[in-house]
C-alpha cells in the first residue's frame, strides 16, 4: 500500500491541513493517510497536551473518509517526536508498504536542517503542498490561530467547524497557550 504521512504538531489542527488531507485523500495512487500529531516538539516548543490534539485531530480529518486515519505512533514511540525515528520505526513495522511523507513548502526547503534527512530521503518519498497565493490549500497559520486563543476567542475562520464547535464548548483555548 501507498501511505501519506502527514505529521505535525496540529496546535491546532486548521483549515490548511484539512484541505491537505481532502487533496490527498482524491489521489487513486495514496491508498491511505495516516495523520501523525507529535507527541513531544523535537525542539521543545510548548504544545496543548497530546490527548487533546489527538481528539482534535480526530475531530478536523475523521469525517474525509475511510483512506485517512489518526495514528498515535509517536505516543507509542514516546520521547521528542524527531522525523526520522517516526519513519524508521514505521518501515521497520510496514516493509510491504510504500511511505511518503507530506510536507508545507517551506519545510522541504528547509529541509536540510532536519536531524537526519539522508535517512528520511532514502526511506520515503515527498509530497509537497505549497499553500496561500496560487494555491488551493489556504494560508493558515497555528500561531495565528493560538494568539486569538490567547485573547480569549475563536476565529472565525481557519478552524473546522467541529474543531471551533468542541474548543467553544469544552473551553479548551487556554490549553494552547500555556
Amino acid at each position: 500500500m501507498n501511505i501519506a504521512l502527514f505529521g505535525g504538531s496540529f496546535d491546532p489542527p486548521h483549515t490548511g491541513h484539512r484541505a491537505i488531507v481532502r487533496r490527498l485523500a482524491r489521489r487513486s495512487s495514496i491508498d491511505r493517510i495516516w495523520v501523525l500529531p507529535a507527541f513531544r516538539h523535537p525542539f521543545e516548543k510548548k504544545m496543548a497536551p497530546f490527548p487533546l490534539r489527538l481528539k482534535l485531530c480526530r475531530l478536523a480529518f475523521g469525517d474525509l473518509g475511510k483512506k485517512v486515519q489518526i495514528k498515535d505512533v509517536e505516543r507509542q514511540l514516546g520521547g521528542k517526536s524527531w522525523t526520522v525515528e517516526t519513519v524508521r520505526y514505521l518501515c521497520r513495522r510496514y516493509p510491504r508498504h510504500d511511505f511518503f511523507w507530506v510536507v508545507g513548502a517551506d519545510a522541504y526547503r528547509a529541509r536540510r536542517s532536519w536531524r537526519s534527512i539522508g535517512k528520511i530521503e532514502a526511506a520515503v518519498r515527498f509530497i509537497v503542498f505549497d499553500r496561500g497565493r496560487g494555491s488551493s490549500i489556504p494560508d493558515i497559520s497555528s500561531t495565528i490561530l493560538r494568539r486569538t486563543f490567547i485573547q480569549g476567542r475563536i476565529p472565525r475562520r481557519g478552524l473546522p467547524h467541529k474543531v471551533a464547535d468542541f474548543l467553544r464548548k469544552n473551553n479548551h483555548l487556554f490549553d494552547f497557550v500555556k
